[in-house]
């Protein structure tokens, strides 16, 4: 009985200890965060301090090469001012405004060794400088009190929160978002941009559950059999759409459907395989057929790679004007090796059709746009976006050049109107 009594006593003692140093260790731990996230906030305070000295710099020049040196530091301060923010535990309405300003603010001063407008750039920068001054003054008022790093996390969580009565931190995030508005409204290539990650600009009619479904059987009448279930997207989504579960024989998977025109977002299928049967040209073709099948018809194959299982497949979009590739309007197929199902679809880029314009196409002369020693080896004419996000007419070059003889391969991308060289790519 007695040593009954004593290995429960030693264990009880045991326990206790553990529990003990486990509650030391989780409140070092909790300690050890909390000052990681006021070294984070104390860096996001002093760098936001000299990004508005930086903007002011700005402001002593007339031409843009006067303040090269600033516009730089506006660029990566805001990036750093980025990375510091995103670590730390905000409310996310704040750290998204505060987010889009900051990228928008350092692109503006990054494009701004394009701008022929300095009485422009004056003008936008002075009212981000007094806008910065009450950006900091908020911040300040915000994290007071935090910058100690003494707090538990309990008391972070608390001081952080939005129904928090010292400081509103959504109403902060609402003010640098009217900022942004006012600042950096959106160029109508960005809104057009943003028209398409929403789908605005489709104005086909609504498609009912069930024709959604018999769209599936018509693309896919090998294991559309047996529908397990139907679900909407969840509120807030870019767009609606109908989630489609199915299970026939081996094969599992989805199929995403939008509410809007009925087009396939993506498509799913998981199975056992066998081995591998068909050549890739024949899986190539069962590809090719399938979009034809499926109603996408100006798509042009453009590369693959493949696995153990299956050949991966990008199909561009080619518009008929110009006879133009569009890298934005992409499907990506995957298809099976044994017997050439289709089992996976991405459809998004593709159903986001880019709106284009005509475009000049200068006649260019290689020779002497290049050097001598690089030699085209094809040109094809290609619509890709650029910097500012709009969507050029561009020559998609393919190059190469002996480098200590061995050829080096590169993709350039060059306007047709401007000349201007959107991307540089080597090739492997």
């Amino acid at each position: 009985m007695k040593k009954t009594v004593f290995v429960l006593a030693y264990a009880l003692i045991a326990v206790s200890i553990f529990a003990f140093t486990k509650t030391t260790e989780n409140n070092k731990l909790s300690l050890a965060l909390s000052n990681e996230y006021a070294m984070k906030m104390a860096d996001a305070s002093d760098k936001l301090g000299e990004l508005d000295k930086a903007v002011k710099q700005t402001l002593l020049f007339n031409h843009s090469e006067g303040s090269k040196k600033a516009r730089e530091d506006i660029w990566r301060l805001s990036s750093d001012i980025k990375s510091s923010i995103a670590s730390l535990p905000l409310d996310a309405s704040f750290t998204t405004s505060w987010m889009n300003y900051l990228s928008r603010i350092g692109n503006y001063a990054k494009e701004a060794d394009r701008a022929e407008q300095p009485d422009e750039y004056y003008k936008v920068m002075s009212q981000a400088s007094n806008n910065l001054g009450a950006m900091q003054g908020d911040w300040q008022l915000a994290t007071a009190g935090l910058l100690d790093g003494q707090y538990s996390m309990g008391e972070w969580t608390r001081k952080l929160d939005t129904s928090n009565p010292n400081f509103d931190w959504s109403n902060m995030g609402a003010s640098i978002k009217s900022y942004t508005e006012s600042d950096f409204p959106l160029t109508a290539s960005e809104s057009d941009a943003m028209k398409k990650k929403e789908l605005k600009h489709i104005e086909d009619a609504k498609v009912t559950q069930a024709e959604a479904i018999d769209r599936f059987k018509t693309l896919f009448p090998n294991v559309s059999n047996d529908v397990i279930g139907v679900e909407m997207s969840k509120p807030g989504s870019p767009y609606p759409f109908f989630h489609i579960r199915f299970a026939d024989r081996e094969s599992i998977g989805y199929i995403d459907i939008t509410e809007k025109g009925g087009h396939v977002l993506s498509y799913l299928s998981e199975r056992p395989f066998g081995k591998a049967s068909l050549s890739f040209d024949d899986i190539k073709k069962r590809a090719e057929d399938f979009l034809k099948n499926a109603d996408y018809k100006d798509l042009v194959y453009q590369e693959s790679r493949e696995n153990n299982t299956a050949w991966h497949f990008v199909f561009v979009r080619k518009e008929p004007f110009y006879g133009a590739k569009v890298f934005s309007d992409v499907i990506h197929l995957k298809v099976a090796k044994d017997n050439g199902d289709i089992i996976g679809l991405d459809a998004s880029e593709y159903i986001r059709k880019e709106q284009l314009a005509r475009q000049a196409i200068k006649k260019i002369d290689w020779k002497e746009f290049f050097h001598k020693d690089v030699q085209v080896v094809e040109d094809e004419l290609a619509y890709v976006e650029n910097e500012r996000l709009e969507q050029r007419l561009t020559h998609y070059l393919t190059v190469t050049r002996d480098e200590n003889g061995h050829t080096g391969t590169y993709t350039v991308i060059v306007d047709t109107e401007t000349a201007e060289v959107i991307k540089t790519e080597k090739l492997d």
